[in-house]
């Protein structure tokens, strides 16, 4: 019987351990997006700007750039969702329709056609945001944002299912006091 009881809670740890790693492999994005919530917030701030980071997504900066990051299960080939928000400092004056055409013949050349662009507004600085999609159902998208009197660019790589939560964190984004 002494025997038979230590397998019986062996074979109850080993599968108990199972469970808990399939869930935590399973629930993984949850997790992430969960502990990034509970430590930081709804928000994070980036170089004097507030920038909201909506559920099921995480953010992290690497070198000069903000990185917003939905998480996806082990499962999901696809590359991770991604909005990445830059500051810039011209130097000088920059013509934004010359800005918009090479942004466009640039993006493009990297096999993204050119769909619409849209204005957006920050505060009081104003922009536009260019539309791109690629494949043939145009799911994968690619949305570049400038506003060139705020010093700021904003980039979405993703699928169009993700411009929804774009769009929040676009209009969103504050001077952080």
């Amino acid at each position: 019987m002494n025997l038979k009881s230590s397998q019986l809670r062996a074979t109850s740890l080993i599968g108990a351990v199972l469970i808990v790693v399939f869930c935590g492999a399973f629930f993984l994005p949850e997790i992430i997006s969960t502990y990034w919530h509970v430590r930081f917030g709804r928000s994070t701030t980036f170089d004097g700007w507030s920038v909201a980071v909506p559920g099921g997504w995480w953010a992290f900066t690497r070198e000069d750039l903000l990185i917003i990051q939905k998480s996806l299960r082990f499962y999901q080939r696809d590359d991770a969702p991604t909005i990445s928000v830059e500051i810039f400092s011209p130097g000088k004056t920059v013509d934004s329709e010359a800005l918009k055409q090479g942004s466009i013949r640039a993006i493009s050349q990297k096999g993204y056609v050119f769909q619409e662009d849209r204005p957006i507004q920050i505060g009081t600085d104003r922009g536009y945001c260019l539309h791109f999609s690629t494949g043939a159902g145009r799911e994968n998208i690619r949305i570049s944002c400038y506003l060139l009197a705020a010093h700021i660019s904003l980039d979405l790589f993703g699928r169009s299912s993700d411009v929804q939560d774009f769009y929040s964190v676009v209009g969103q984004i504050r001077r952080a006091n």
